[in-house]
């Protein structure tokens, strides 16, 4: 079944079912709950039978779900990707001025998450990423990457949970580890970890933008602390009211979520107060070393956070909706040839604008030297880097003319004449890897040297030993079985790795890129994952029980007539409601009223739950006796639904 829109469901909802969501919401934010605990988050204004009906309601739209774990609990969870739609229509604007006056900033914004990625990358490429026999790696290795990286230890202080075995990974190695294993750019092997090159080519497919939306998501959902409050002080932030360039202050957004609900901590007073601030400070810090934010104080002392103009946002791009990078640069229009290229300077230094492609970025790194890779990126063009390509399967002379055709300007004269001179000493000699045919003995060994039609597929290189000629190997293998000399099913040593050039320029395909990655990743990356308990199906959490169960055996006029019983009737009746999770609709003082049933006591029979005045936006805990009310009906709650008097939303508790 294909959904609407988060913004069409939210607009479709039902009152109730609104309520009942932002219950969940404010409670639980994407955290799973138990689902037999949900009647603790009924609002005052619905009755059971209401509520159920309003979670069916939300499952069928998607807004929730419902999963069963292997020994039979089962979980209600808002879906993570929808909670800031669900936050942004449930709640309003958070509206706050931004600091007046000078702001210190604690901590500055580092290199941009994509670039520290693309710095992984590069180094997993390059010098590769080896496993210990304990199965962790190598800590040369270790070191090398992190001394690479800007981000540091006390950006991401508090932010992991690290298993015992990978507590000597500094944090910032452990996460562009777990990020490339997580978005599957990388995949764990025997030996170490390599590179997925399809992967990798529909990575550098993206703009930064939309990596910047894609880590973002990542990052949210997978680091830090995920309780309620936090996870409500990270989307509300992300809110695009909080511009780039601008200070705002953390202790009024604080406020604003105890104010409204969105702050359920278990700690009182100014405690739950102060342990959300220090949260929240934890949460800037990795905000700023991922280089999307800063930290500051203000002249008062009070913290404050600036976000940088590459702002990543939680709604931009949905999974599955991804445009290729070929459909992009189409639209950029004219302008297109002149854009996206890189400037070589006499020096050999290559600087690279913000608007060249990462797959761009990605193939010069194959021929040149990353320096720096913050707003403008450089490179350095070395005899090395031109040797490591040739090592790769790119011939010098290729290169070259990759090199000039991508450069805004062209080669300098000098550049030119030196890369022509580096390429006449490289790739003079090479070292190929072969198959090699053995023969037992003197007799095989001649045998075969004599065969008439062997002589265009081998090469004798000693008495006993052939090398196999290219594309030869299924030939010869039918020729030596029809001679007796049939060799073994399988090449020994196994056959020869394919190689490829990682480095390789990736051309966009012109078709849309099958972004599969940027969906809530199932890889474990580094750090493993939470498993996920089975989603339900919708069919049987809907119908798994009767609105009204055993409505044939109750008297129907206590549902269609409006009118007065006898107080041992009237006691039935409410009763009945109780058993239901119904309302009641009664007469009171001369008023009509609606009466939710939430305890019945006996000898004298009482009965207490809250009424809900006609006319009146308060919800009243009352208890009452069989003659207090006159007429009486039980409320059917799918009729109630369907007509126009489920408003009460608004309804305040009154006690």
């Amino acid at each position: 079944m294909t959904r609407a829109e988060p913004e069409t469901e939210m607009q479709n909802l039902t009152p109730e079912a609104r309520a009942v969501l932002k219950e969940i919401a404010a409670e639980y934010a994407a955290m799973p709950f138990a689902a037999d605990t949900v009647e603790q988050l009924r609002p005052e204004f619905l009755c059971r039978a209401e509520q159920a009906l309003a979670l069916g309601e939300l499952l069928q739209a998607g807004l929730l779900e419902l999963r069963q774990k292997v020994w039979g609990e089962r979980l209600f969870q808002i879906p993570q990707r929808l909670l800031p739609w669900i936050s942004r229509d449930l709640w309003p604007v958070c509206s706050q001025r931004p600091v007046e006056g000078g702001v210190r900033v604690e901590f500055a914004a580092c290199t941009g998450l994509a670039g520290e990625l693309f710095r992984g990358l590069l180094f997993t490429a390059r010098e590769g990423l080896p496993l210990t026999a304990k199965g962790v790696i190598h800590k040369k290795q270790i070191g090398r990457l992190a001394g690479q990286l800007t981000m540091q230890e006390e950006h991401l202080a508090g932010l992991l949970q690290r298993p015992a075995h990978l507590e000597l990974y500094p944090l910032p190695v452990t996460v562009i580890i777990d990020l490339m294993a997580v978005l599957g750019l990388i995949s764990r092997q025997s030996s170490g970890y390599e590179l997925d090159r399809e992967k990798l080519r529909l990575w550098l497919a993206l703009s930064e933008d939309e990596m910047n939306g894609t880590l973002y998501r990542n990052v949210i959902n997978r680091y830090g602390r995920l309780d309620p409050a936090t996870q409500h002080f990270r989307h509300l932030i992300s809110a695009a009211e909080f511009r780039p360039g601008e200070w705002y202050a953390v202790a009024p957004l604080i406020e604003w979520m105890i104010s409204s609900g969105l702050a359920k901590d278990q700690l009182e007073g100014g405690q739950a107060e102060s342990g959300l601030t220090m949260s929240a400070l934890a949460w800037l810090r990795c905000l700023a070393g991922f280089g999307w934010c800063e930290l500051g104080y203000s002249k008062g002392g009070d913290p404050c956070f600036r976000w940088k103009d590459m702002k990543p946002r939680l709604d931009k791009v949905e999974a599955g909706s991804m445009e290729s990078y070929t459909t992009r640069a189409e639209e950029i229009g004219p302008s297109a040839e002149t854009e996206g290229r890189y400037i070589i300077q006499p020096d050999f230094e290559v600087l690279v604008p913000p608007d060249v492609p990462y797959n761009i970025r990605w193939t010069l790194a194959g021929y040149a030297e990353l320096l720096h890779n913050d707003d403008l990126w450089s490179f350095r063009l070395t005899r090395e880097m031109l040797a490591f390509a040739a090592e790769q399967g790119s011939s010098p002379e290729d290169g070259i003319v990759w090199l000039a055709a991508h450069a805004k300007a062209g080669l300098p004269e000098q550049v030119e004449l030196a890369l022509k001179q580096w390429a006449r000493g490289i790739g003079r000699t090479a070292l190929s890897e072969v198959i090699l045919l053995s023969c037992a003995g003197d007799a095989e060994g001649e045998d075969i040297a004599a065969h008439p039609r062997l002589h265009d597929m081998l090469t004798r290189i000693g008495p006993h030993h052939f090398i196999v000629r290219p594309g030869c190997v299924e030939p010869l293998r039918k020729e030596l079985a029809a001679s007796g000399l049939a060799p073994a099913g399988i090449i020994s040593g196994g056959e020869a790795a394919q190689q490829y050039n990682l480095f390789e320029a990736f051309e966009p395909s012109g078709s849309p890129v099958p972004l599969a990655f940027l969906s809530p990743a199932e890889e474990l990356g580094l750090l493993g994952s939470a498993v996920k308990p089975q989603l339900l199906p919708l069919e049987k959490a809907l119908l798994e029980q009767e609105v009204l169960p055993g409505e044939d055996a109750v008297p129907q006029m206590w549902l269609h007539q409006w009118r007065k019983y006898h107080v041992t009737t009237a006691q039935k009746v409410m009763e009945q409601a109780l058993i239901w999770g119904v309302k009641v609709r009664i007469s009171l003082q001369g008023q009509t009223a609606e009466f939710i049933p939430e305890q019945i006591s006996g000898r004298p029979w009482t009965v207490r739950g809250i009424l809900l005045r006609s006319g009146s936006e308060t919800a009243e805990e009352i208890q009452l006796t069989a003659e207090d009310w006159q007429e009486m009906k039980l409320l059917h709650p799918v009729k109630q639904r369907n007509s126009s008097s489920s408003g009460a939303a608004g309804y305040v508790m009154i006690r």
